[in-house]
Formats: structure tokens, C-alpha cells, sequence
């Protein structure tokens, strides 16, 4: 009973997420939705494996966009090739802790945590009456925080800023947060809970809501 109770609560966080998705597409947004949506994949990110798998899986679709993007002027090729290999690297060390998790693994992953910083630099501006670190690669940064779901106390907190990370864009015309371009985003973040809680995919758990997205 209790684990049905879970399951109709994560359904109600999930169906959540699809019809924000569906709000992006299909309406006239005029506005980015907050961000703030995002929050409740702390609740679904309690076991820390969940938030561990969860942050692999993300690591992997973060792998397939840095593969396919357009080569960008400023990284130099051998530069993007580190950045690549820095992210294979990343992938490789997770699936091995959670196959066999070891002080040793911990200590190899904030071993290229620390790798990752060298390779972001050190941009530190004034912004806004704070201090904002600006990092030179968004396929690192997601990196980051996808490896320290593995060795940080708060995983809740480190999935979130990935999922956020993956998840938030900004168009002049919209602002910071949920846009159109977000949608596909938050549909895979909706298809991997769905499919790790309720053993279904978005498709056969939400069948009106995901015929009225297409």
C-alpha cells in the first residue's frame, strides 16, 4: 500500500512536468514558466541511486549533444576533444561506482571534478550586486553537477541544478526559465522518472496528455 501511495505521488509530479511541456507548446507563452517547476525532482531524488542513475543517464544525453553539436569558435578542436574526452571520462567513473561503489571511486571523481574547474577557468564577475563564476563550457558545468550527485551529501540538490541546467534556456522574447525550446528537454527529464518509478513510459502511463503534446 505504501509503495502504491509513492507511486500515485510521483505520477502526480511527472504528469506535472508534461503538462507544463504541453503549456509550452501548445500555448501562446508569453513569458518563461518558472523554473521553480523543476523543484520537485528533489522529492523523486530521496533514494540517492535514483538521483545517482538519474544523474548518469543525463550525462549520457549530455555526451550525445556535445557529439553532434556544430564545432563553436571558441573552443580550439584539440580543446572541444578534451571537453569530450573529459566527459566519456566522467560517464565511465559513474557506471563503475554504481556498479562497485568504493572510497577509491569517490576519490577518482572529485579527482576530474577538480580537472573540470582547471578546464572552466577562473571568470569571476560582478553581476548584479553579487559574484557570479562564468564557466566556459555548459556540457562541463552539467558534468559537474551530474558527478557530484556521487560524492556530495545533498544529492537532492546537485540533481536539481542538473535537471535545471538541462532543462532552462532564455530567449530574448521570453525571458529566463521554462520556454518552447524547453519542452523536449522536460519531457526526456518526465520519461526517465516515469520509466525508473511506474515502469512505464510517458506514452502508456499519459495517454491523452501525451497525444494532445504531439
Amino acid at each position: 500500500m505504501k509503495q502504491k501511495t509513492q507511486q500515485t505521488k510521483f505520477a502526480a509530479k511527472i504528469k506535472k512536468w508534461v503538462e507544463a511541456a504541453q503549456q509550452l507548446r501548445t500555448q501562446n507563452i508569453r513569458v518563461a514558466l518558472p523554473i521553480t517547476r523543476l523543484t520537485s525532482i528533489k522529492s523523486l531524488c530521496q533514494d540517492e541511486i535514483a538521483a545517482q542513475k538519474f544523474a548518469l543517464h543525463f550525462s549520457k544525453q549530455v555526451e550525445q549533444q556535445i557529439n553532434t553539436a556544430s564545432p563553436r569558435s571558441d573552443f580550439t578542436p584539440e580543446e572541444l576533444e578534451t571537453h569530450k574526452s573529459v566527459i566519456a571520462e566522467g560517464i565511465e567513473l559513474m557506471e563503475h561506482y554504481l556498479e562497485t561503489p568504493t572510497h577509491e571511486g569517490k576519490q577518482s571523481i572529485r579527482k576530474l571534478l577538480r580537472q573540470i574547474d582547471d578546464l572552466q577557468g577562473d571568470d569571476v564577475r560582478n553581476f548584479r550586486w553579487s559574484t557570479v563564476h562564468f564557466v566556459r563550457s555548459g556540457y562541463l558545468l552539467k558534468l559537474d553537477y551530474a558527478l557530484r550527485c556521487f560524492v556530495e551529501p545533498d544529492v537532492t540538490a546537485w540533481a536539481y541544478k542538473l535537471a535545471r541546467e538541462y532543462v532552462e534556456d532564455y530567449e530574448p522574447q521570453y525571458g529566463t526559465g521554462l520556454i518552447p525550446s524547453s519542452a523536449p528537454m522536460l519531457l526526456e527529464i518526465a520519461e526517465f522518472w516515469c520509466q525508473y518509478y511506474l515502469e512505464k513510459n510517458l506514452t502508456e502511463k499519459f495517454p491523452q496528455l501525451m497525444k494532445e503534446d504531439t
